[in-house]
């Protein structure tokens, strides 16, 4: 433990680990489990289970929680008290519940937020908010952008032309090894950024080019790293070197944003635009002179969430589907069989094929099953002090959904242990779903984004594996300690166009 605290923080960071424990002890006590709590590691007073867990909770600390205690289990890091919830009966109605919608005080966003409002606010975007502002922030952003076109199919039209350029692009490499990595990111974007800003990046866009050669993953972000609950800690994040990196990136993202609204704010009549930027103002200026949400910052953040989360998690999910495709031949054979019986050599795929084509969506739902980027859903926190499955759950408690249980329940899938489209399919070749798969999450906080997401991932997978098979040239190193979030397989591929389409 100690040998863990001083790599990770150096000499510095160690004696203001001290001062923030000093802090921790006097106006928050100690972190021990109280009357009637779920079971699980021993809390310890101040420093709660953090020496049981030797520095933190890692993927299979929270693997062995569930198989030793049950659907509800515990541990501590310093006063924080966390949850682990599982089971997907348990999880739908714990998630469901009002009181569990909070979202704790993380020492990422703050710092994130900081960065984003110049040192204004730490309470900004939608992600990490809670109560009312929360509500109201969440209701805005779906109203408008559905208004938009959001999850709607007149949206397809403007991912089809981002599949089409991308297609252009990888027939133009001749049967080279392509760098899969952050291949998918631009016209991910792309295909949310018209209804954000009203406009889309070229390749050979030098700003965005040069912001994905430093762009973080989502494995670099531990939101369950005891350091994001010590108070003031991201404070100490932003000018300390034992997180350099992530802040980083953070730091050219923020710079990245601020940049494109400056740029959006001088152009002629900026609240004239049919996007969420110019909805957005409008409600700045229609609440003007009253206490308001709708604010610079706010909005900043806003449009930081949706450029990384709307980019990351489909363009990570792309990278990793064709990785298995190219891995598992017969399954990427049997999908272009399948598209080749449906989709005419002229055209591309639509979402309205999506029912004619069971295997594929098979496949898809496979390739989110199996990589399960988002292991444990980003934490939620208890709003006000609550009885959940017979236990006494006091306000701030951290809740995990587990989701990497469920999404590899050997009750609940034919073959949860390998990639297999077949857990999708019943006895007759028909897609079934399933309660268990729940990539978006589950309850009051599931991914906004979802609707987006799956026509992405349909409209991309299924228009590249119509014009091109994939094999694997080279593949590199890629693990994470990371228990929150799985990490991408990092690789080069050739995509042989086909001829017997």
């Amino acid at each position: 433990m100690l040998e863990w605290i001083h790599e990770t923080l150096g000499c510095g960071g160690v004696v203001l680990l001290v001062l923030s424990l000093l802090l921790l002890l006097f106006y928050h006590g100690p972190g021990v489990r109280p009357h009637n709590f779920p079971p699980g590691l021993p809390m310890l007073p101040v420093v709660s289970s953090l020496l049981t867990m030797r520095g933190g909770p890692t993927r299979k600390i929270l693997q062995d929680l569930k198989k030793k205690y049950g659907n509800l289990a515990s541990f501590g890091m310093f006063n924080t008290r966390v949850v682990l919830v599982s089971g997907v009966s348990v999880m739908k109605e714990i998630f469901t519940n009002k009181v569990t919608t909070g979202r704790p005080s993380l020492a990422i966003f703050k710092a994130r937020n900081l960065m984003l409002s110049d040192g204004r606010s730490t309470n900004l975007g939608i992600l990490a908010l809670n109560g009312s502002m929360w509500q109201e922030q969440r209701r805005f952003l779906l109203r408008h952008l559905r208004d938009l076109g959001f999850g709607k199919t007149s949206l397809e039209p403007i991912i089809q032309d981002e599949v089409t350029e991308l297609m252009k692009y990888i027939e133009q490499q001749k049967d080279q090894p392509i760098s899969m990595k952050r291949l998918f990111n631009r016209s991910v974007v792309n295909s949310l950024w018209g209804l954000v800003m009203g406009k889309r990046y070229p390749y050979g866009h030098e700003k965005l080019n040069a912001l994905l050669n430093t762009f973080l993953q989502l494995s670099d972000i531990n939101a369950l790293d005891p350091m994001h609950f010590i108070p003031g800690i991201h404070i100490v994040m932003l000018h300390t070197p034992f997180m350099k990196k992530l802040m980083d990136s953070l730091r050219d993202i923020a710079d990245f944003i601020k940049e494109e609204i400056r740029e959006f704010m001088d152009a002629e009549d900026p609240t004239s635009k049919n996007c969420l930027m110019s909805d957005f103002l409008l409600e700045m200026d229609k609440k003007k002179g009253e206490p308001s949400t709708f604010h610079m910052d706010q909005l900043t953040a806003v449009v930081a969430e949706m450029f990384v989360a709307g980019m990351e998690t489909t363009s990570s999910t792309l990278q990793t589907g064709i990785y298995f495709l190219a891995k598992n031949p017969e399954v990427q054979q049997r999908l272009q069989e399948e598209l080749d019986q449906v989709v005419e050599k002229e055209r591309l795929p639509s979402f309205a094929d999506l029912e004619k084509l069971p295997y594929t969506q098979a496949t898809i739902h496979e390739i989110q099953r199996f990589f399960n980027l988002v292991l444990f859903a980003l934490p939620h926190s208890v709003t006000e002090d609550c009885t959940l499955g017979g236990y006494n759950i006091p306000k701030g408690t951290i809740l995990l959904a587990n989701v990497d249980d469920a999404m590899a329940d050997c009750e609940l899938w034919k073959n949860p242990k390998e990639f297999n489209p077949e857990n999708f399919l019943d006895a007759n070749g028909n897609f079934v779903k399933n309660e268990a798969f729940m990539p978006f999450g589950t309850g009051k906080r599931q991914c906004a984004g979802e609707p987006l997401a799956r026509q992405e991932l349909f409209l991309f997978l299924t228009s590249l594996l119509h014009r091109f098979s994939f094999s694997i040239v080279e593949e590199f190193q890629s693990s994470s300690n990371n228990p929150i979030f799985n990490a991408v397989p990092s690789y080069t591929a050739t995509a042989k166009l086909r001829t017997a389409v």
